[in-house]
């Protein structure tokens, strides 16, 4: 297949490119907005400028699936926030699904979501954030151009994402990193219940989506699928896994930071519908994570 990447110098994205291409089965095109780091990142790939989406250049490719991994992630909900935000998140997606409606080629485009989309469960979707909100907002426009081109789409919402190196720190590493502080970590009460899955068991999702392509394709307009393990862990008790992994205490001030207004308490992956449809299932335990990432620290 040939398969167009947005955001693919991403903690997520990167990997995936990596996968799809590894047993030389399908051709990618990423679109980046620093084509030079891309390139030393994916040299094994065609790597081109997205701000331009140089129509030519897609049309040449003529891509047959879509992961939209680029998105602009925050805490903030302030008002200088808003512009860039609906920028990165609406305005470029949607000139995405113009430029693919004008090329004609594609058959699937696989949306990314958030588990804070659904801040009262998985029912209907009711956000958390702002941030949350412009990728739900995303979500009509990517049902309008699929009934516009009669292009398939599905949605892939990752839980808590673990695992590998990011610059940007994800929840555990915070964690990590308070058992060598000299200051206390400030962190929240830690009372929320949260689906931890790791890095490597998400991208493998979007591989098997490249693979099983038929069979994705004749799924319900608009599936989703929760990325997770099924699993809950506290924060609290996912310190008191890292403790025991590395063997040493955690310097956390809980309580020290608050909630935010709409935060989300419980957000655990309804999984049942993933192996069932593509025969996917995250392999990797929080604990066998945990254990993981203290063996590569040490």
């Amino acid at each position: 297949m040939r398969i167009l990447v947005t955001g693919a110098t991403g903690y997520i994205g990167r990997r995936v490119v990596s996968a799809v291409c590894a047993d030389g089965r399908h051709e990618v095109l990423t679109l980046n907005r620093d084509v030079e780091k891309a390139t030393s990142l994916m040299p094994y790939v065609n790597c081109i400028h997205a701000d331009s989406l140089d129509v030519d250049a897609v049309r040449r490719f003529a891509p047959e699936i879509v992961f939209h991994f680029a998105t602009m992630s925050t805490s903030r909900n302030d008002t200088e926030i808003i512009d860039p935000m609906i920028a990165a998140n609406i305005t470029y997606g949607v000139r995405l699904l113009d430029m693919l409606m004008r090329i004609g080629s594609i058959k699937l485009f696989v949306n990314v979501g958030s588990f804070a989309e659904y801040r009262l469960g998985t029912e209907k979707v009711k956000d958390a954030y702002l941030y949350t909100a412009t990728k739900s907002a995303f979500r009509h426009f990517v049902d309008y151009y699929a009934d516009l081109c009669g292009f398939r789409y599905i949605t892939a919402v990752p839980y808590t994402v673990y695992g590998g190196k990011d610059t940007a720190k994800k929840l555990i590493d915070y964690i990590v990193e308070s058992l060598s502080a000299a200051v206390p970590v400030k962190m929240t009460k830690g009372e929320q219940v949260l689906d931890f899955v790791h890095v490597c068991d998400v991208v493998e999702f979007f591989r098997i989506v490249a693979e099983r392509y038929d069979e994705v394709f004749a799924l319900p307009q608009g599936t989703e699928f929760h990325l997770g393990t099924g699993v809950g862990t506290r924060v609290r008790d996912v310190a008191e896994m890292v403790e025991k992994a590395f063997g040493a205490r955690c310097n956390i001030e809980w309580g020290g930071l608050p909630y935010r207004p709409l935060d989300v308490m419980y957000a655990v992956a309804p999984v049942g519908r993933n192996s069932e449809t593509v025969g996917w299932r995250a392999k990797m335990s929080l604990a066998e994570g945990v254990k993981v990432m203290a063996e590569k620290y040490c």
